[in-house]
């Protein structure tokens, strides 16, 4: 199966069913990693489990908001647990990804060395982290033993409204998420504040787990919108590495104020790419996007021959 919503099937057994999975692909990327893979990119894949089952729990939260409250906090705070060297490392990757987008009238001989002098400190900083990271070993077990725990609360997840209102609750959801986001651009258009565009880029790439989730409704139209709102949330993401990298480099601006003026060209960029796309994704208000998908959802069910569905309800068990 997959990261993916059937319609046809009851709702509450494929929340289980996506829950486990992920959680299942955690516990193995973590516990049982590649031959030579560094254990910080197996933390980073899980930290995308993390976000990916945050958006689950969060688009079917009014089936059962207990569950989804309890869940989304254990993997928020889970999550957050992990992030210390990974942190270090996204800002080498951002200057990586700077130097790649050097003005056509600059010449590399006028940039590569200053690029180069701040990654070997961003580098040595790293490796700091990484000696002050205390026990990984233990860290990891935590976090095994909170997937474990994870596991088995989603097994036990039941919904105690009707399948036939699985359209409502899923319409419920993306509409909170879609609403969310729109007042996060409001706010980040308004102010243009690094607080308000992080805020808008959390929000969007829920939204961006949403549609991936919901892409049987429509497919053809579903992934586009997908991938619009993946892209948000990258340059987006992007964009925050630049600001976190701005304020560490502060008290050595004047050193590093090539760089700096080359992170200022490349964030307006993202950010005009990002903020245009985001009034494209969001131009819609949350009443009528919850009405369309509550109708897509029920077309896709109603869609599903019977044999199909019983074959896919087997397949789930």
């Amino acid at each position: 199966m997959s990261y993916r919503i059937t319609p046809g099937l009851p709702l509450d057994a494929e929340i289980r069913r996506i829950a486990e999975e992920q959680i299942d692909k955690a516990t193995v990327e973590l516990s049982a990693p590649e031959p030579g893979e560094d254990p910080h990119e197996a933390i980073h894949d899980v930290r995308k489990r993390f976000k990916k089952l945050r958006a689950l729990v969060l688009l079917a939260k009014s089936g059962d908001p207990g569950f989804a409250r309890t869940e989304n906090a254990r993997y928020r705070d889970a999550s957050r647990a992990l992030s210390g060297v990974r942190d270090r490392t996204a800002l080498i990757e951002a200057l990586d990804a700077l130097a790649e987008h050097v003005p056509a009238g600059l010449s590399q001989s006028a940039t590569a060395p200053a690029i180069a002098t701040l990654r070997a400190d961003l580098e040595e900083k790293r490796q700091t982290a990484l000696a002050g990271e205390g026990d990984l070993g233990a860290t990891i077990a935590a976090t095994l033993t909170t997937l474990a725990d994870s596991r088995d609360a989603a097994g036990m997840l039941a919904f105690h409204r009707p399948v036939k209102d699985a359209a409502k609750v899923l319409a419920t959801g993306f509409a909170a998420t879609h609403g969310r986001a729109r007042a996060a651009l409001k706010r980040a258009l308004r102010s243009g504040a690094v607080e308000d565009l992080h805020e808008l880029r959390k929000h969007v790439k829920y939204l961006s787990y949403h549609l991936a989730l919901l892409a049987p409704l429509w497919p053809e139209t579903f992934e586009p919108l997908r991938r619009t709102a993946a892209d948000i949330g990258d340059d987006l993401g992007r964009d925050h590495d630049y600001a976190v990298l701005r304020e560490e480099l502060a008290p050595e601006a004047e050193r590093h104020a090539l760089v700096l003026a080359l992170m200022d060209r490349r964030q307006a960029e993202l950010q005009a790419a990002a903020l245009l796309s985001a009034r494209r994704l969001l131009s819609d208000k949350p009443d009528a996007v919850a009405a369309r998908i509550k109708r897509l959802f029920r077309i896709a069910a109603e869609d599903t021959p019977a044999e199909e569905a019983e074959a896919l309800r087997q397949a789930a068990q």
